[in-house]
């Protein structure tokens, strides 16, 4: 009979048994392996735990600011932009439109007006007419007007037709005529108190100037009333055609939204005669 063996020798026999690779590739160097690998281990350690340490700050951090039960905005989206009017914003910018390019081939002119602004539509009846002098009837009527185009800065549902001949305050009346032989400056005397045969009265008056643009002379006439309503024309001969551009400001009438008179003068002096 074979001898009992304990469990502890089975156990050691079996490791025993067991193939070992070579000392060298497992058993680390005594004098630079083991320090090595435990500093390499204790600096990831350390490591971690800065990073989790971070984390947990910012945690707290937004916590504290953040009101209990406040949902926090999503990055996409962003505050809207305050634009001064006639810009608009859009995702969190300012945008403007585009101006527009107006051609009158047949009279000779180009207009840039704001992008915002179009042409409106005068309805029948207010066709202008010039006064002769000296009986100051209406002696040039439409069939001397050749062309009148009115644009205005108001949206269509916005504007109100006149019940006169005059453009609407705050739009800028652009008007061909035969002129009749007559210079600008005669055209000028035609319009309200610009005679100066015409007795004025108080703070009413029109205050006649020259002004050069593109390399034209234009008359320009500027007539105030008491009322505050204020009137500017410019005349230019060009052929057998006087052009006009007029327009009026009213303190009593509030302007489209972000524009003033610098508006209206701007149009003009960008005016391409061709």
């Amino acid at each position: 009979m074979l001898p009992e063996l304990s469990i502890e020798r089975v156990f050691r026999r079996e490791l025993e048994a067991l193939p070992v690779p070579d000392a060298g590739l497992w058993v680390p160097n005594r004098r630079a392996g083991f320090p090595l690998m435990l500093a390499l281990s204790v600096a990831g350690a350390a490591l971690v735990l800065v990073v989790a340490a971070i984390g947990l700050v910012r945690e707290t951090s937004g916590a504290a600011t953040q009101p209990r039960g406040a949902a926090t905005a999503p990055p996409s989206l962003q505050p809207s932009a305050t634009c001064e009017p006639p810009a608009y914003g859009a995702n969190g910018r300012c945008f403007m439109f585009l101006p527009n390019l107006v051609r009158n081939e047949a009279f000779g002119y180009n207009l840039m007006i704001p992008g915002e602004w179009h042409e409106a539509q005068m309805p029948p009846g207010t066709e202008p007419f010039v006064r002769d002098r000296p009986t100051a009837d209406p002696a040039l009527t439409a069939p001397f007007l050749l062309d009148r185009r009115v644009f205005t800065g108001r949206a269509t549902w916005d504007w109100v037709a006149p019940t006169d001949n005059r453009a609407p305050a705050w739009d800028l009346d652009v008007q061909v005529w035969d002129r009749q032989g007559r210079t600008a400056l005669e055209w000028s005397r035609t319009f309200g108190p610009c005679d100066p045969a015409v007795r004025t009265f108080g703070s009413t008056g029109c205050v006649p100037t020259m002004d050069t643009i593109r390399g034209a002379t234009f008359v320009v006439t500027t007539v105030n009333s008491i009322s505050g309503y204020t009137t500017v024309s410019y005349y230019l001969a060009r052929g057998d055609h006087m052009l006009i551009l007029r327009y009026s400001t009213d303190p009593n009438v509030a302007p489209p939204l972000g524009f003033t008179r610098a508006t209206l003068e701007g149009i003009v002096h960008a005016i391409g005669l061709v």
